[in-house]
């Protein structure tokens, strides 16, 4: 009567056809899932829809797409910044927020030339003072992105944690980490004040925010940001005349700034029957 049991080589068989048929649909998965390559066309900036206080910017086109090194991009950029359609200004405004925001762009724009760093900062400053929404918001994150810029790896590495640990509403934990960053020694960025000032008044400590606000200003005079957190210190401390007084210079600097607007409006409210 023959065996029942299926020969040894016959399983050896099955398992390596079976191995093979994993090993190919493994590799057809990672085929299927694998990322777009970096040189390929990702998202265009034209499905972007800007929010600005009450105001809605639907971006229509991007500009020509610059290549090249860092000092030949932001020099393309602001050529189109300054003399750019509407929807070139729009879309390179909304770029150079996304190059100064990005952490992998830091330690190449920190390297820049002084004369090009104030180029970028002034084509910026301009730009905050667009009638366009879309100009004007993209160049106030572009340079609170740029006044984030340490000068070394060290220091943007902690002041990013100190960042991710003010957005995790764990002030104390921020604060620590935004003072190492000036222990590491070097100029610290300018927004490393204005973000201390602002974890100190979650702290219910404007006295001490003040302080800070006044060194963010010291090393940059056009920060805006740090105009309407000193504003607000002010504020908390009954000293309204001050905050108007710190809003009206933020407001200067940019004037589509509508934080600061509100603000303004709540400490000086119009008279009955007057206009605003």
């Amino acid at each position: 009567m023959p065996s029942d049991r299926i020969p040894a080589r016959a399983i050896l068989f099955i398992c390596v056809i079976f191995l093979a048929l994993v090993i190919v649909h493994l590799w057809w998965s990672a085929e299927v899932d694998e990322p777009a390559a970096p040189d390929q066309q990702g998202p265009r900036l034209s499905s972007i829809r800007i929010v600005e206080g009450d105001r809605v910017v639907d971006l229509e086109a991007e500009p020509p797409a610059a290549e090249g090194s860092p000092q030949e991009v932001l020099e393309a950029s602001l050529e189109l910044l300054g003399t750019g359609s509407t929807n070139e200004r729009r879309a390179t405004a909304i770029q150079l927020a996304y190059m100064a925001n990005d952490p992998e762009e830091h330690d190449r724009l920190a390297a820049l030339e002084p004369g090009l760093r104030s180029r970028v900062e002034e084509g910026l400053l301009i730009g905050l003072r667009s009638q366009d929404a879309a100009v004007a918001g993209g160049c106030a994150r572009a340079l609170i992105g740029w006044w984030r810029i340490a000068q070394s790896a060290a220091a943007d590495q902690h002041f990013r944690q100190g960042l991710a640990a003010y957005e995790a509403q764990q002030y104390d934990t921020a604060l620590s980490v935004f003072r190492n960053v000036e222990e590491l020694g070097g100029a610290a960025p300018p927004d490393l004040f204005r973000m201390k000032a602002e974890a100190l008044l979650k702290r219910s400590q404007p006295e001490l925010a003040l302080a800070e606000c006044a060194r963010a200003l010291e090393a940059e005079p056009m920060h805006f940001a740090a105009y309407y957190v000193q504003a607000t210190a002010y504020a908390q401390t009954a000293q309204a005349e001050d905050a108007v007084a710190s809003l009206d210079k933020a407001l200067a600097v940019y004037p589509g700034f509508t934080e600061a607007r509100r603000l303004r409006s709540a400490l000086v409210p119009a008279p009955e029957g007057g206009a605003p």
